[in-house]
């Protein structure tokens, strides 16, 4: 069972991925050209409908595979790791939050958590590839940071399905935007 929900949580963060890159291109697109962003009208605005809750049920799948990792699996957390929770667990909270409230200032508030999660998630695969950059505090955590939990598919790692969820995450907010939000 342990093996087959991990297949699940890998192919989670793959589908995550080309959810990212599709919508990465539709951003750009939409961005240079007025002929794409005219016929990507309807699908932005289904984003800015849903955009938040989208991100919320990254956010919480994410969370939930977090924590049966260590909770269910009984894979030790790195130190990094638990960095990467502390900007994905508050998303949960406060992308429902937004959503719920229809908020349009949700994207101010929420965006800092996906940016710096990616930036810890960058570093930490770093960490995997190249285990002697390892800082003494990864290793005297108990749990090295370049300790590979799993590796399916040949590169989706634990870092790889975290960091895969902060950029679609990120994506998302973006999308869902619209022009007139603004910070308060």
């Amino acid at each position: 069972m342990k093996d087959f929900i991990i297949a699940v949580l890998a192919a989670l963060g793959v589908l995550a991925q080309i959810g990212a890159v599709v919508l990465a291109a539709c951003i750009v697109s939409a961005m240079v050209s007025p002929a794409a962003r005219a016929a990507l009208a309807e699908p932005r605005a289904l984003l800015q409908r849903y955009g938040l809750w989208m991100a919320w049920a990254v956010a919480t799948i994410a969370t939930a595979g977090s924590l049966w990792f260590s909770e269910s699996a009984d894979f030790i957390p790195c130190r990094l790791c638990w960095f990467q929770r502390i900007a994905m667990y508050p998303l949960v909270v406060v992308l429902l939050v937004g959503a719920v409230l229809k908020d349009r200032r949700a994207f101010w508030y929420a965006i800092p958590f996906p940016v710096i999660g990616m930036l810890i998630s960058a570093y930490h695969v770093y960490i995997e590839i190249n285990p002697e950059a390892e800082s003494q505090g990864c290793k005297a955590s108990g749990a090295p940071c370049s300790t590979k939990w799993i590796d399916e598919f040949g590169y989706m790692t634990i870092p790889v399905l975290a960091g895969s969820a902060f950029v679609l995450i990120a994506l998302l907010l973006v999308a869902s935007r619209r022009r007139d939000d603004a910070p308060a």
